[in-house]
C-alpha cells in the first residue's frame, strides 16, 4: 500500500514538474505573441486594398493610407505633386525592416537565430541584386540606392558589397562568409552560362542552409519544417513552371534547382521536368502542397499566365503560416505568421501604388494583389 501511495505522489510530482516546465516555456512567448497580434490586427485587410485600387489617382491612394500604420510614409509623399515612387518604396521597406527588429527584440533568446535565419531572405535579395547590377555594369556610384534594408547585415557591409568591380572582386568580399563556397563553385560557369546559374547558386546555398536550420531545431521542427520546406517546394515549382514556358533544357531545369526538397520527391521532379506541359507537370505532383494550391487554380493560369500560379502558391504559404499562427499560439508561429503576412502586405502597396501612378484599371489592380486566405476551422 505504501509504494503504492509513493508511485502515486511521484507521478504526481513529474506531472506537476513537466506542467511547470512547459508552463515556464510558453510564458517565453506570451507577451511576444500578444503583441504580434496586436500588430495583425492591423494588417491592411483585403477589403481595405480593393478600396485602395479604387482611388481615384495616386494622392487619392496616398490619402486613404494615411489612416494606416503607413500615415507618416504616405503623409510625406502627398507633399510632392509628383510623388517619388523610388522613395516610397525605400520607405515602405524601412517600414519593413523596423518590424523585423522590433519583432527580433521582443523573442526569447533561444529562437532570436531561427528568426535571423528567415529573415535572411533580405540580405539574399541584396547580394543577387549586386551581383546583376556588375554584371549589367551598373555605375558604382548608384548601386547603393537598391539596396533593401536588413535586420541583419550591416548597410555600410552590402555598400562594401556593392562597391565591387566585379564578380571575382565580389568574391574576395565574400571571404568568411557562408555564400563564398557557393559563389566560388558557380564561378566559372556564369562566364559561360549567364546570370542566372551564379544567382540560383546564391538560392541554393541560403535555402539548403534555411532547410537544415528547420530540420535541427528539435523544439520548433514540427512548424519549421512544414513552412520552410513548402517554401523551397514553392520556389522548386516556381522555377520549373517558368523555365518549362521559357522552354529552357532539361538539364538546365535540373541544375537550378534547390535540394533536398521537402514534399517534392526526385523522382517528383524529374517528371515535372520532363512532362509536356503546366497541367502535366502540376499533376506529377499532385498529393504535394504545392500542386495542391495550383489545382483549383489551373484554368486560370492556363488562361492568364504563370502570375496566377505564383500568386496562388504564394496565398498557400499564407494560409499555411497562419494555420500554424492560430493553433500553436504558444510557439514561434505566431511570429512566422505576421512576419509572412507583413510582408505581403508591403509587396502588394509596392504593386498597387506602382500600378495607380502607370494609370492601371482599378480592377486589373485588384486582380494583382495576393490575399491571406481564411482559415477554415
Amino acid at each position: 500500500m505504501i509504494e503504492v501511495i509513493i508511485f502515486v505522489l511521484a507521478l504526481i510530482a513529474a506531472l506537476m514538474a513537466g506542467v511547470l516546465i512547459s508552463s515556464r516555456k510558453s510564458m517565453k512567448y506570451l507577451y511576444c505573441n500578444a503583441t504580434v497580434s496586436t500588430w495583425d490586427a492591423k494588417l491592411i485587410s483585403e477589403a481595405r486594398f480593393s478600396e485602395l485600387a479604387d482611388a481615384p489617382n495616386l494622392h487619392g491612394l496616398l490619402s486613404a493610407l494615411e489612416e494606416t500604420e503607413y500615415g507618416p510614409l504616405a503623409a510625406e509623399a502627398k507633399k510632392s505633386e509628383t510623388p517619388d515612387l523610388v522613395k516610397i518604396e525605400r520607405d515602405l521597406h524601412e517600414h519593413l525592416n523596423s518590424k523585423y527588429m522590433e519583432t527580433l527584440k521582443m523573442l526569447p533568446e533561444e529562437r532570436k537565430n531561427t528568426v535571423e535565419v528567415l529573415l535572411g531572405r533580405a540580405d539574399v535579395w541584396n547580394l543577387k541584386a549586386v551581383m546583376a547590377m556588375i554584371h549589367n555594369n551598373v555605375p558604382k556610384e548608384l548601386r547603393a540606392k537598391e539596396l533593401i534594408p536588413s535586420p541583419t547585415i550591416p548597410r555600410e557591409r552590402m555598400e562594401m558589397l556593392a562597391s565591387a568591380g566585379s564578380m571575382e572582386e565580389l568574391l574576395e568580399f565574400l571571404k568568411g562568409s557562408g555564400y563564398y563556397d557557393a559563389v566560388s563553385k558557380s564561378l566559372e560557369e556564369y562566364k559561360t552560362k549567364g546570370l542566372s546559374t551564379i544567382l540560383a547558386a546564391v538560392d541554393r546555398r541560403y535555402y539548403s542552409g534555411l532547410w537544415a536550420d528547420a530540420r535541427a531545431k528539435r523544439a520548433q521542427k514540427k512548424i519549421l519544417e512544414p513552412v520552410v520546406g513548402y517554401q523551397i517546394d514553392s520556389l522548386n515549382m516556381k522555377t520549373i513552371l517558368r523555365l518549362k514556358k521559357e522552354g529552357a533544357s532539361a538539364q538546365d531545369i535540373d541544375s537550378l534547382l534547390i535540394r533536398p526538397s521537402h514534399e517534392l520527391t526526385e523522382p517528383m521532379l524529374k517528371e515535372m521536368i520532363m512532362a509536356g506541359d503546366i497541367r502535366s507537370a502540376v499533376h506529377m505532383a499532385h498529393i504535394t502542397a504545392p500542386a495542391k494550391a495550383l489545382t483549383d487554380v489551373m484554368a486560370q493560369v492556363e488562361e492568364n499566365g504563370l502570375p496566377t500560379a505564383e500568386r496562388a502558391l504564394d496565398e498557400f504559404y499564407l494560409k499555411l503560416c497562419k494555420w500554424f499562427g492560430f493553433t500553436q499560439f504558444f510557439s514561434i508561429a505566431p511570429v512566422l505568421s505576421y512576419l509572412a503576412q507583413k510582408e505581403n502586405e508591403v509587396k502588394n502597396l509596392r504593386t498597387v501604388i506602382r500600378l495607380k501612378a502607370e494609370g492601371v484599371d482599378p480592377q486589373e489592380i485588384k486582380e494583382t494583389i495576393t490575399r491571406v486566405p481564411k482559415i477554415e476551422l
